[in-house]
Order: C-alpha cells, then structure tokens, then sequence
C-alpha cells in the first residue's frame, strides 16, 4: 500500500453524514464564480435536473484536461467525493484542502488499496463517486481505453452508473501567451443513470465508457465510437486480399 501523503487526513472522509465539509462548500462557491465570470454563457450544462442526489452512484466521465475535475466537482449538485492523482496533493496543506473537498489520492502507478477501499466504502454507505473511465488524462481529443477500475467497483457494489462528457476544455483552459486562459465554449453533459452488467471488469467498464461516448460529439468519442476502426495488430498476418487469415483452433 502506497505510503499516507502529508497533510491528508488519517480519518477520511471529513464529515460522514453525507453534508459537504466547509472547505468544499467555500472552495466550490469560489470555483463557480470564478469560471462564470471568465467564461460567462460560453459554459453549457445539459442534463443536470436528472442527477440523482443520492447513491450509490459512480459518475463516470471522459478526461481530456486537468480543468475536468474542478469543473465537475464545483458545479455538481449535492455531495460528491473524487479520485484524484496523487501528485495533486503537494504540498500538504494542498492535501488538507483537497481532503475537505471530498478528493482523496491515488498512485497509478501501483494497485493502490488503499484509495480502493475509500472508493468501496464511498458507494457501500450510498456515496457518489467521481470517476474518470479511462483512468487519466486522453492525450488528443478522442477518449481512450477503459481502464478495468471502473468495473471493478461497480461488479463489487452493485452501483448505478451516471455518464457525464466534457469537452472544450482542451482548448479553453490552456495557456495562450498570458495570464488568462481562452474564452472557448466548455459544455458539460449529464446523461441518465443507468445499470451496467458485464462477465468481467473489463467488459463492465468498457460499457460505462460506451455510455460516456454516446454523450460525446463524434471527433470526441474516439476508440469507443460506432465508426472507429481499430488499428491492425502489425503482428498479425494479412492475406494479399486484406483479410486476414482464418486462426487455427
């Protein structure tokens, strides 16, 4: 198990009574006045009246900027909790803040227990938990690959599934030559809660990033939308008609 980060809690979460803790509520508040300021009517939501205020719920999202996360998390409705990096959390009283803010971290790079029994024990007692599916930030505009995390927890708990896209935030929230980022349309669309099943992780959690997709613009949808063509295996032969030949049992 990754070793504790400095400045977060050692009880967490902050308020268990399903009320967001002070420093979330403050921290939130700001973030929306500050992005309704820059961006004004060039920051859509659609969908939002249909967002359950109780769970379990996992609200699974694509991931195409670093801006993803506080978008979703101060604009959300009611009490939601998030997966996050663990390089965030630095210096200690970021973690402090973060911690109140219902964010705890994650190492990628390891099988990281401990942030998956925070992430269980948010859906067991009826959380709602932020989830990026593809487990990182996309590196163009199309999502990529479901990472198995995702179906993990939802075969462990039983939770419903709410899919949210974001995109313009890669071009918006960018540095341009100054201070300020640019003044793109960002738009944030909810879709409806619903169950997904699957034989194994993998399977369920390519099916909640088929879910997130379907809420996509099509040059957003990448390798989960209808018309991808997955790209040849160089290992694999292929005959001299294109096909490739029939595998031996």
């Amino acid at each position: 198990m990754p070793a504790t980060v400095r400045g977060f809690p050692a009880e967490f979460p902050v308020r268990r009574d399903g009320r967001r803790p002070w420093r979330y509520r403050i921290t939130a508040g700001f973030c929306r006045i500050c992005l309704r300021m820059l961006f004004f009517r060039r920051l859509r939501f659609e969908g939002g009246a249909g967002v359950p205020l109780d769970g379990p719920l996992l609200v699974a999202s694509n991931h195409i900027s670093n801006w993803d996360g506080l978008i979703l998390g101060s604009f959300f409705s009611g009490t939601l909790f998030a997966m996050v990096k663990r390089e965030v959390f630095r210096p200690p009283p970021l973690a402090w803040l973060l911690a109140g803010c219902n964010c705890f971290p994650v190492d990628r790079g390891t099988a990281d227990r401990r942030a998956l029994r925070f992430s269980l024990d948010i859906l067991r007692a009826r959380g709602r938990l932020l989830i990026f599916v593809e487990g990182h930030r996309s590196r163009g505009h199309g999502m990529g690959p479901a990472e198995a995390g995702a179906g993990f927890l939802v075969r462990r708990t039983q939770a419903a599934v709410l899919p949210v896209a974001i995109w313009g935030t890669e071009h918006a929230l960018v540095r341009n030559g100054g201070l300020l980022p640019r003044r793109r349309h960002l738009h944030v669309r909810f879709g409806r809660p619903v169950t997904v099943a699957g034989s194994n992780d993998q399977e369920i959690a390519d099916a909640i990033a088929a879910e997130v997709a379907a809420l996509l613009p099509p040059r957003h949808a990448g390798v989960h939308g209808r018309g991808h063509v997955p790209a040849a295996d160089p290992r694999d032969p292929v005959a001299a008609d294109g096909r490739p030949p029939a595998r031996r049992p």
